[in-house]
């Protein structure tokens, strides 16, 4: 018997874990943005703000 299955889907893991961290590092810079808007400019400019520009996405 062989292990080299076994490495395979370890190898195949480990190839997605930097994609990951780059996923998560950007919904962290996302949500870090987002705190500091609301904190400076306050909730009513910030929900303005993110209408306007959900509304230009569509």
């Amino acid at each position: 018997m062989s292990v080299a299955p076994q490495t395979d889907m370890q190898d195949a893991a480990s190839a997605h874990r930097p994609g990951l961290w780059l996923l998560a590092g950007g919904f962290g810079l996302l949500l870090a943005a987002g705190l500091l808007l609301w904190w400076r400019e306050g909730d009513r400019l910030f929900t303005d703000g993110l209408i306007a520009a959900l509304l230009a996405c569509f």
